[in-house]
């Protein structure tokens, strides 16, 4: 499959989803693109880093549609740091995907046998 995406080409998406460790997803012609940073539901434009033959890695230049669920950072070393990955994300929203994600674990491995709860926030 030749990928529909070039290396250091920019490229307008819309974010579909969230993954496993809340990078953003699209989709350009059916070939997956993952986005750190970005939040599903947002439009953004972003410039190819890294093509495989089966998805690619995106960089964000611009948050053309923000999310509602996009907040600014409690940390001034978020951006340059990499110790975590969802404080743009508000938090009701972070603790959904994280249910979301244990979720689609718990329905590989166990065949949809258990409903995981709601994470309630602590405090």
């Amino acid at each position: 499959m030749i990928a529909p995406v070039e290396k250091n080409k920019e490229y307008v998406v819309d974010i579909i989803d969230n993954g496993f460790s809340g990078e953003g997803i699209a989709k350009i012609n059916h070939f997956t693109i993952f986005i750190p940073n970005a939040i599903k539901g947002e439009k953004v434009k972003i410039v190819v880093v890294k093509v495989l033959s089966s998805h690619a890695f995106g960089k964000m230049i611009e948050i053309i549609d923000p999310s509602n669920k996009r907040v600014g950072s409690d940390c001034q070393t978020y951006k340059r740091c990499g110790g975590c990955n969802l404080r743009h994300i508000q938090y009701e929203e972070t603790l959904k995907m994280k249910q979301n994600a244990v979720q689609s674990l718990v329905d590989k491995m166990l065949k949809n046998r258990i409903k995981v709860k709601s994470v309630r926030r602590h405090g």
